[in-house]
C-alpha cells in the first residue's frame, strides 16, 4: 500500500496584516433599487405551525 501526501494549503495557518483603514462600501442606487422591488413584490404567509407560503406578486 502506497501513501501518498499533499502539502497543506490552508490559509489560517498564515497571518496576514489588515489595511489600517477599509474603505467604506456602498451599493450602487441601481443595485437598492433591485432590492427594495424584489421586497415589494414578495411576501410570506404562515398557514399553519411550522408551514409558510411564499409568494411573488409579480
Amino acid at each position: 500500500m502506497q501513501r501518498i501526501t499533499t502539502l497543506s494549503n490552508k490559509t489560517d495557518l498564515f497571518k496576514t496584516k489588515r489595511p489600517e483603514s477599509t474603505p467604506e462600501l456602498q451599493p450602487k442606487q441601481e443595485t437598492l433599487n433591485r432590492i427594495l422591488q424584489f421586497a415589494a413584490a414578495y411576501r410570506v404567509q404562515k398557514t399553519s405551525e411550522n408551514q409558510y407560503i411564499e409568494l411573488f406578486l409579480n
